[in-house]
C-alpha cells in the first residue's frame, strides 16, 4: 500500500489516471478481473467493482504501469505503488 493515502484514497487517485490514460474506464459488476482490452478499437480498461478495494488498488497500478505513466504527472504515492507493479511479471508494456 502507498504511505500518505488510505485505500479509498488511492482508488479515487489510480481511477483518475486510468481516465487519463484509457479511452473509456468503465466499473462492471461480474465474473472477470479488473483488466483492460481493446472493443471496437479502443483500449478499455474494466474494473470489476465485486473485487476488493486492495484488489482493484492492485489492479489499476498494474494496468498503468503496463500502459508506461513515465510522461504523465502523478503523485509522489501513486507513483510509488505503480512502480511496486512495474517489475512484476506482465508488465513489460501494453500489447
Amino acid at each position: 500500500m502507498s504511505r500518505g493515502l488510505k485505500p479509498i484514497q488511492l482508488y479515487e487517485e489510480l481511477l483518475d489516471v486510468a481516465r487519463r490514460m484509457f479511452a473509456e474506464v468503465r466499473r462492471e459488476e461480474g465474473l472477470f478481473q479488473t483488466g483492460s482490452c481493446i472493443c471496437r478499437g479502443k483500449l478499455i480498461l474494466l474494473i470489476n467493482s465485486r473485487q476488493s478495494l486492495e484488489e482493484r488498488n492492485s489492479a489499476l497500478a498494474r494496468e498503468i504501469a503496463q500502459m508506461g505513466s513515465d510522461r504523465l504527472y502523478l503523485k509522489p504515492a501513486v507513483r510509488a505503488e505503480v512502480e511496486r507493479w512495474s517489475d512484476q511479471p506482465g508488465s513489460a508494456g501494453h500489447p
